[in-house]
């Protein structure tokens, strides 16, 4: 078998140094573009991954920008394009509008700071590009005009969406949050309780003998490991602080709850999620470079946020 090469492309390198300035660029805006992806979506889970997504997408579509960027704008339309066709591939028909002019466009106002957190069981009443121009407009203050191209619509029609938006919230206000993040069936309970066992005891070889030789070990936006054996000549040699591992219910979700001992106490160092075919794990799902999720999380779960985890890894300055 031949050696894997430890060498790579120099575009590689470059790419990375692109996108450390990227990363720099974008910092202002990162903690309002989560939560928009999170209401957009409904859902930490998913608000993450269109998060990554937009970034990604943001990165990657810089190059073909030849106009003056107003970067704030740029990020937020990334997300809700993004959000909108995924809604599309999926065959979920976009509500439509008869335009209102800005002129007969009722005065009255939804507090929004009330009603944010109202929009995770909202989103269950109101089509998505109305949740989009409510939030755009009323949380994070962009105009009919820059919303328009975001959502794809006309300045009027952005404006009917609105005042749509604020009639459902109003009519929908009162229903209690008890069914925002119902627990996800779990069929593999026999699996997760041995996986668990085996991480509490630090039992390599039991854990390597459940991953499938295929297995993909995500950690974005971090890594991509896509075999065992890049797993083990990469992630699992490096070797962290002692770690403490529970299996809680997070937001709908059975995940894997890691916490390090740090000289402030436990603190949050990780999310795993782990996904099984044929009693095999074939995929592994890791937040650790997730920042804003993890600070989220830690709120819910009640415990700090491990900030420094590594000497290129320093949240302490960036919350």
């Amino acid at each position: 078998m031949a050696v894997m090469s430890e060498s790579y492309d120099p575009i590689v390198e470059e790419t990375r140094a692109l996108h450390k300035k990227f990363e720099e660029l974008i910092e202002p805006y990162r903690p309002s573009l989560w939560r928009y992806c999170r209401y957009l979506t409904g859902s930490p889970w998913d608000g993450e991954d269109l998060f990554q997504e937009t970034l990604l997408k943001a990165f990657a579509t810089m190059a073909q920008i030849w106009h003056p960027l107003a970067l704030k704008s740029y990020l937020f339309r990334i997300a809700t394009n993004t959000r909108i066709d995924g809604l599309r591939k999926q065959k979920i028909s976009m509500d439509t509008y008869a335009e209102l002019d800005s002129n007969d466009f009722p005065e009255e106002t939804v507090d929004p700071l009330q009603m944010i957190e109202a929009l995770e069981v909202l989103i269950e009443y109101l089509p998505h590009r109305q949740i989009a121009v409510f939030l755009l407009m009323e949380v994070y203050g962009f105009t009919a005009s820059d919303v328009a191209g975001m959502v794809r619509m006309t300045e009027g029609s952005v404006y009917a969406a609105l005042n749509r938006a604020r009639a459902n919230i109003r009519k929908h206000r009162n229903i209690l949050p008890d069914q925002i993040h119902p627990e996800k069936t779990e069929p593999n309970t026999l699996l997760l309780d041995t996986l668990l066992q085996a991480l509490r005891n630090g039992d390599v070889d039991s854990i390597l003998g459940m991953f499938e030789e295929s297995i993909h070990n995500d950690a974005n936006p971090g890594f991509q490991e896509y075999s065992k054996r890049e797993l083990l000549n990469g992630s699992f040699k490096h070797r962290g602080p002692v770690l403490h591992v529970s299996l809680e219910l997070l937001w709908g979700r059975k995940v894997f709850v890691v916490l390090a001992e740090t000289e402030l106490g436990l603190a949050l160092h990780d999310i795993r999620e782990f996904d099984f075919e044929s009693n095999r794990i074939v995929y592994h799902r890791g937040y650790y470079f997730c920042r804003e999720l993890l600070l989220e999380a830690g709120k819910t779960l009640g415990v700090p946020v491990q900030l420094k985890k590594a000497p290129n890894l320093d949240w302490r300055e960036k919350r």
